[in-house]
């Protein structure tokens, strides 16, 4: 897991979430830039840590990949500048203005200028396809994989064609899924046992504005406003319940209800925690990330000037809950699939050179997809406790070329 130093935030950005002073520092100088035999991984923030731990290894002693790497080093840089899965923002506190997103920057290569941390599943397929001089095709890679919640479209495969790549190929890793989170501190949630996909999306429309407006609501609140708490548009859980949502409209994009949905961090339980009106809170959430929550994994930092100093507070619990149960209205709890993939270009499935002196696989067999010979790393049985940890279920197939779910 490759993190450079960037400015911090510790919570959601939204117009209920709670907004910390920020520490910040320019970029270590010290910190590693890959050198020209090693492999670069990019992505999105949903598979960031199935892929940390499988490189670099888990809190629970299981050593990664790289922990009997020799030569050449596989390094990932995450979709989010803190190891804590948060995004970087300007500083709101002593300013009084509103806060905004930052676009920090990695080294990718020894040698090279920064360039944008890319930091969504999208935004990875669009970095891979842009790493290609067409004057000079040959030209040395500085990505050479991408982790990603999404598969390539057809457009996506074209231009991987046209560059003379063959097409992007996809291995799935491990799967997921997106649930809805509320909260479970103090006197927990105001929401019922469970929210059908048909409930959000008459509260995403604003059909469903309090709580007494679903049919056979029961609970403790029933003219409490409902806020529903959403991730950037560009972001996979957004993207997902979008897709959900205007599956169960007659496959027509719905509308959103804008003065009860509040945009905050993507997987940010604070989001929920911190809001004063927590108990009306629903978020979606992905799975393996509150699992990883609930691990004791992640660690408060502190911030501003209650930084703790090193080696950090202690654990931080999330303070949310998964819904479960039954809608009033009688429907099924929303749960939807995600799968994690890894995607490279099919050129690099073939030929080049060993990953390491003296081997004779190179870095994509050794770690993704090598058909009829030995299991790739990703795919070994040893390697399922890496993915485990980091909260997905695994779940390895080679899908070699494939766009947007279709073969």
């Amino acid at each position: 897991m490759k993190h450079k130093r960037s400015l911090l935030a510790l919570s959601a950005v939204g117009v209920s979430a709670l907004l910390f002073p920020i520490v910040g520092s320019g970029q270590a100088g010290a910190d590693y830039a890959p050198q020209p035999g090693d492999v670069v991984g990019v992505g999105g923030d949903t598979p960031q840590y199935a892929i940390d731990f499988g490189l670099n290894g888990d809190a629970n002693a299981d050593l990664g990949f790289d922990a009997g790497a020799t030569v050449n080093r596989v390094v990932d840089f995450d979709a989010t500048p803190d190891a804590n899965g948060r995004k970087a923002y300007t500083n709101s506190v002593t300013s009084g203005a509103a806060s905004v997103a930052l676009n920090p920057t990695d080294v990718l290569r020894s040698g090279e200028v920064t360039a944008p941390r890319v930091s969504s599943s999208g935004a990875s397929i669009a970095a891979l396809l842009a790493d290609y001089n067409a004057a000079n095709p040959s030209q040395a890679e500085k990505i050479n994989y991408i982790f990603s919640a999404s598969l390539p479209t057809i457009g996506n495969q074209t231009t991987a064609g046209n560059q003379g790549w063959g097409y992007l190929h996809a291995v799935e890793i491990g799967t997921d899924s997106v649930q809805i989170a509320v909260n479970s501190t103090g006197t927990g949630t105001n929401a019922p046992a469970g929210l059908s996909t048909t409930d959000l999306l008459n509260i995403y429309t604003g059909t469903y504005k309090k709580w007494g407006d679903i049919p056979g609501y029961a609970g403790p609140a029933p003219t409490d406003s409902i806020q529903l708490d959403l991730p950037s548009s560009s972001s996979t859980i957004y993207t997902t319940l979008l897709a959900d949502l205007k599956s169960d409209n007659g496959n027509v994009t719905p509308t959103a209800y804008s003065p009860d949905i509040k945009t905050v961090e993507q997987n940010d339980p604070t989001a929920i925690t911190g809001a004063s009106n927590k108990a009306d809170v629903i978020e979606p959430f992905s799975a393996a990330r509150l699992s990883l929550w609930n691990s004791g994994y992640f660690h408060d930092p502190g911030t501003g000037s209650s930084a703790i100093a090193w080696p950090g507070g202690a654990s931080l619990t999330p303070g949310v809950t998964l819904l479960t149960g039954t809608s009033p209205t009688g429907g099924t709890a929303y749960a939807s699939p995600l799968t994690d993939y890894v995607i490279f270009r099919e050129s690099d499935a073939t030929g080049g050179s060993p990953l390491e002196p003296g081997g004779t696989l190179n870095w994509v067999q050794t770690l993704f997809s090598n058909p009829g010979g030995s299991q790739p790393f990703f795919q070994k049985s040893s390697t399922r406790a890496l993915l485990l940890a980091a909260g997905i279920t695994p779940a390895y197939s080679d899908l070699g070329n494939v766009n947007n779910g279709q073969p």
